[in-house]
């Protein structure tokens, strides 16, 4: 008895099965569709208004194109692939992006034009919201001091924000050239600086990178300027 109900349900899933298999190739005109292969490992770095989108074509040698799509699939970009026997590399640089959240959609093609399943990946764009919030790093005025004695300058720093990566000193030396200095430490408190001049102009510019992927690096746009 068990026996006969076990083979009837799975005479019953056979058949559902096969009516679902009927169906879709019904759909599809009852031929057989072929899908290429995707773009693996798909990944979008931030830049200013731009991204660079990467990514690897790991199989299928039968693929001669891809396309991507954004904004709705308003804009799109398409470029020709020639396949190698092994792996390869994806690096599409996307220009004049509108700031903030992006999504693409990634398509291959074959030569009879049929079109694999969609690659969705998303980023961020930075620009001049983004870069017109940055600020310089700080220091401590007080003792931010030239010594007369020893002949050094001591700059005092306050705490930075962590995107920032360096920061350039500008200044003068004691044989009247221009010099620059880049203090990439963020945990750094003093920078002393044994050949400035006195009295002549320091000139302070931070950069900072919007995360650590990002292929841009932003400065700030007017430089803190002082002299000791």
């Amino acid at each position: 008895m068990k026996r006969n109900i076990i083979l009837s349900i799975m005479a019953i899933a056979c058949f559902t099965s096969c009516r679902k298999m009927d169906d879709y190739k019904s759909f599809q005109g009852g031929k057989e569709i072929y899908y290429p292969g995707i773009l693996d490992s798909a990944r979008v770095f931030s830049g200013n208004k731009r991204v660079l989108l990467w990514g690897l074509f790991t199989s299928d040698p039968k693929i001669v194109k891809y396309k991507v799509f954004w904004n709705g699939k308003e804009s799109s970009i398409e470029k020709d692939i020639v396949r190698s026997i092994s792996i390869d590399t994806v690096e599409l640089f996307l220009n004049n992006l509108n700031e903030g959240g992006i999504s693409f959609e990634v398509r291959t093609f074959d030569a009879k034009g049929n079109s694999s399943v969609p690659v969705n990946v998303s980023g961020i764009v930075y620009g001049k919201n983004y870069a017109d919030g940055l600020i310089n790093r700080g220091y401590n005025r007080g003792t931010t001091v030239y010594d007369d004695n020893t002949g050094v300058l001591t700059i005092d720093w306050v705490s930075v924000d962590p995107t920032a990566i360096f920061t350039l000193v500008e200044y003068i030396d004691t044989n009247g050239e221009n010099r620059k200095l880049k203090v990439t430490d963020a945990e750094a408190t003093k920078t002393f600086i044994t050949d400035y001049k006195k009295g002549t102009n320091i000139a302070i510019n931070t950069a900072y990178l919007p995360n650590t992927t990002a292929i841009d690096t932003f400065y700030v746009a007017k430089k803190e300027i002082f002299k000791r």
